[in-house]
């Protein structure tokens, strides 16, 4: 129930999942392959309507995609963040200042 209220409430927008792989963690596993289930099956059912973000640190997310064998196809596109170097830091920090 609590999926799908979130999922309502991201109609017409973005439902952002911060460490999506917590999901899948061994603490609550029937509640995460149900949020996982029922996000899958509204992604399809609602096609179009909103847009799902996965975030979070890119070996768990493999693991999240591979949690589900229709999981990877419901994600149009994957980007990978890396760390900025310090001499990146400095540029930004500088910048901003």
């Amino acid at each position: 129930m609590k999926t799908k209220e979130r999922i309502n409430e991201a109609m017409g927008g973005v439902l952002f999942i911060d460490e999506a792989y917590s999901l899948m963690d061994g603490q609550h596993p029937d509640f995460g392959k149900k949020a996982i289930d029922t996000m899958i099956k509204l992604m399809d059912d609602k096609r179009g309507e909103f847009a799902v973000i996965v975030a979070g640190y890119p070996k768990p997310m493999q693991q999240f995609l591979d949690s589900n064998p229709g999981m990877r196809s419901r994600f149009d596109h994957t980007f990978t963040f890396y760390d900025f170097t310090v001499e990146e830091l400095d540029t930004i920090a500088l910048n901003m200042l």
